[in-house]
């Protein structure tokens, strides 16, 4: 019976052996596979290659087109128009300059923003609101600074 009993144990532990060999054989096969599975999901979601990340290139490009075209102290109307869609935001200030933001413009987080002064585009580009309408760029030296007008 003992006899009987070393055979199985010494089986067992044979068995036990391969099976792990064999695993470990299949671990590369396997991490690449779930690596593969992980990339081709990323590419799918990143990549854009469904209808709304076309829907949304088709917007940037619009966007994008009619920003291409403006020229500093142009009116501000038309362009607005030619956007074809309400700024995400619009703030003013008491210095009279009104920001319109229009998100992801140049990215999926890159913004656009058309800075305009007595309705003329005074600036343009990749920026934000928050960033254009600080105080400190309409005072002493900053990029907007308004001198008031001679007596």
């Amino acid at each position: 019976m003992q006899a009987i009993n070393r055979t199985i144990s010494l089986l067992a532990v044979v068995a036990g052996a391969i099976g792990i060999t064999a695993l470990s054989g299949c671990t590369p096969m396997m991490a690449g596979q779930m690596a593969e599975a992980g990339y081709n999901v990323a590419k799918t979601t990143l990549g854009g290659t469904d209808a709304t990340t076309a829907v949304g290139d088709e917007r940037q490009k619009k966007l994008q087109s009619v920003l291409y075209s403006v020229d500093i102290g142009q009116e501000l109307k038309p362009i607005l128009e030619a956007m074809g869609e309400p700024p995400k935001e619009k703030s003013g200030n008491t210095y009279g300059f009104t920001c319109y933001e229009y998100a992801a413009v140049y990215s999926a987080t890159e913004a656009a923003v058309i800075m305009a002064r007595d309705g003329k585009v005074v600036f343009y580009g990749n920026s934000r609101c928050i960033v254009e309408m600080q105080d400190a760029n309409f005072k002493g030296g900053g990029k907007y600074m308004v001198t008031p007008p001679a007596n």
